[in-house]
């Protein structure tokens, strides 16, 4: 528990230093015209601090804190015969899947594609759109930039 709090702390640390950073950068180099820019950029990032203080709280005790997933993920089952939670950090197939596909898992779990479902999965139905959405973004931020290229690429649609 000691470790995940020491992560917390680092993580919102180095959030805040990325808003402090690109504040400050924009405020200096804003014109007129940029100014709306500057704002989505610093919306983005407050999107992005909020998504991982969620994501600790809500994801992180299956999927690890820093969204490494569990060992064995993709080639065992725990001893319940469910599959063990996979990573989000790029590693894994999450970014195969289009942000509704992702914000519905997460909102549902795999219950609602399938109400056989018996898995730990089981989504967060009190979890707000904008939080998820926030969620997703830190998720998204993680990955590599190749992923995040490829990513771009398959959902343009």
């Amino acid at each position: 528990m000691k470790n995940i709090f020491n992560y917390s702390l680092i993580v919102i640390f180095l959030f805040i230093v990325i808003f402090l950073g690109l504040v400050f950068f924009n405020e200096k180099n804003r014109d007129d015209d940029n100014f709306s820019n500057s704002l989505s950029m610093e919306s983005a990032s407050e999107q992005i601090l909020l998504g991982s203080s969620l994501y600790l709280e809500n994801c992180a005790s299956c999927h690890g804190n820093k969204l490494q997933g569990q060992p064995k993920w993709n080639i065992e089952k725990d001893s319940d015969g469910h599959n063990y939670a996979p990573p989000l950090n790029g590693i894994g197939h999450t970014w195969h899947h289009n942000q509704e596909y992702l914000f519905n898992i997460i909102r549902y779990g795999f219950k609602k594609m399938d109400p056989n479902y018996k898995g730990k999965m089981m989504g967060n139905e009190d979890l707000t759109d904008d939080e998820i959405w926030s969620i997703l973004a830190y998720v998204k931020f993680i990955w590599p930039d190749s992923i995040k290229d490829k990513y771009e690429s398959m959902n343009k649609n």
